[in-house]
């Protein structure tokens, strides 16, 4: 072969080699794109929490995220008939009744009934007044109960009228033939409604020791005093 013709081949030959090279440099780029999102990342964005969804729905991929519903309110608590019914106890709603007792002695009992059809409340004590007397009788305060007392119909509550020292010891001793009954109102600090006016016993005698106690439920704590 002669010189020319070496040249010839070896530049072929050279131009081949270039030609591979490039083809394959061409198609391992063409192989390099970009990598798809790996299952792992995918699990991970599903599983981001979610503050109005569920938590178990979210953990799961694919699981439809149902926001959470607020609370019902409650219902507001509402007051009962016999609530809105209540009174307090007065001359227009019961029937009240003075009576003399043997023991203790110089006592009298004092007792009112229910004669309305809902129930009514006697708060306090009885505020008694003796014929004109301008101020009212003075109250037991250790007799206070541990709590209002309630009259159902036809039921009745009582209180305690000590009339005088049992030694004789009072002041202004006099023989009273009237006394006005006056229902205190919830707040203790007055009367409330119409008062009930009452025939005391004849000889009924009395004293500046004269007392009342407040309302109870039960007669014998209303007489002990």
């Amino acid at each position: 072969m002669t010189t020319v013709g070496r040249i010839t081949t070896a530049a072929l030959a050279a131009t081949a080699v270039i030609t591979i090279a490039a083809c394959q440099g061409q198609s391992v780029a063409s192989n390099q794109v970009s990598p798809a999102p790996s299952t792992s990342a995918a699990a991970k964005a599903l599983a981001s929490p979610d503050t109005t969804a569920d938590s178990g729905a979210a953990a799961r991929p694919g699981a439809t995220h149902t926001p959470a519903k607020a609370p019902a309110k409650t219902p507001a608590a509402t007051k009962s008939k016999g609530a809105d019914r209540l009174v307090a106890c007065t001359g227009a709603n019961t029937k009240t009744t003075v009576n003399t007792i043997s023991r203790p002695i110089n006592h009298l009992a004092l007792t009112v009934t229910n004669t309305g059809s809902t129930r009514c409340a006697v708060y306090g004590a009885p505020a008694l007044l003796f014929d004109e007397a301008q101020a009212a009788t003075q109250v037991v305060r250790e007799s206070v109960p541990q709590s209002v007392v309630m009259l159902e119909p036809g039921h009745s509550a009582y209180a305690g009228i000590r009339l005088s020292s049992a030694d004789g010891s009072g002041d202004h001793g006099r023989t009273a033939r009237n006394l006005t009954v006056h229902f205190s109102d919830r707040s203790g600090e007055g009367s409330t409604g119409t008062p009930a006016h009452l025939t005391l016993p004849k000889g009924t005698y009395i004293d500046d020791s004269a007392a009342v106690t407040y309302w109870q439920s039960d007669f014998q704590d209303a007489i002990k005093w």
